[in-house]
């Protein structure tokens, strides 16, 4: 299964890199989690940058958490 967490500029740290932290630690065959995003880079709204592990052009996810923050509905 893999768990693509939709993070977009200005997101919310603990809502994306938690829900990674905690996810990660299911160690089950096949079993993988990726912060998915618009760009190669984004930059939370407090001003931390990550790379992305996934793009958000690939639909084969099975399950997708959205993450919060400043321009997440936008």
């Amino acid at each position: 299964m893999h768990v693509a967490i939709l993070t977009f500029d200005g997101f919310n740290e603990l809502d994306s890199l938690i829900a990674l932290g905690i996810l990660n630690r299911v160690k089950q065959p096949a079993w993988r989690v990726s912060l998915a995003c618009p760009a190669p880079r984004v930059r939370s709204m407090n001003g931390v940058v990550i790379d992305a592990q996934a793009s958000l052009r690939r639909p084969y996810r099975r399950c997708v958490i959205v993450g919060s923050g400043v321009l997440t509905r936008k």
